[in-house]
């Protein structure tokens, strides 16, 4: 099983990905932070194979945060979603 984190910190876009991919709770667990300090104190609690993260957010952006994951995760794939 494939573990992945989105990353937003707007909760209607949270909320819309966990409906959207509701049906792959079977091949993919699924974690959801609000920011880039939640993403990373979950990345300290388990392993994810994927992280997904907006680009803006308050106090951190989603460019330092995959930045921060790149030198202390390595393996883990890096993916920005934006709408900006």
């Amino acid at each position: 099983m494939k573990h992945i984190l989105l990353v937003d910190d707007e909760r209607p876009v949270l909320d819309g990905l966990r409906c959207r991919l509701h049906g792959m709770q079977r091949q993919w667990q699924i974690d959801y932070a609000e920011s880039g300090h939640d993403a990373l104190e979950k990345m300290g609690q388990q392993v994810y194979d994927v992280i997904v993260t907006d680009m803006r957010m308050p106090q951190m952006t989603g460019a330092q945060l995959l930045e921060i994951v790149r030198a202390r995760w390595p393996q883990t794939i890096r993916i920005v979603l934006s709408g900006y």
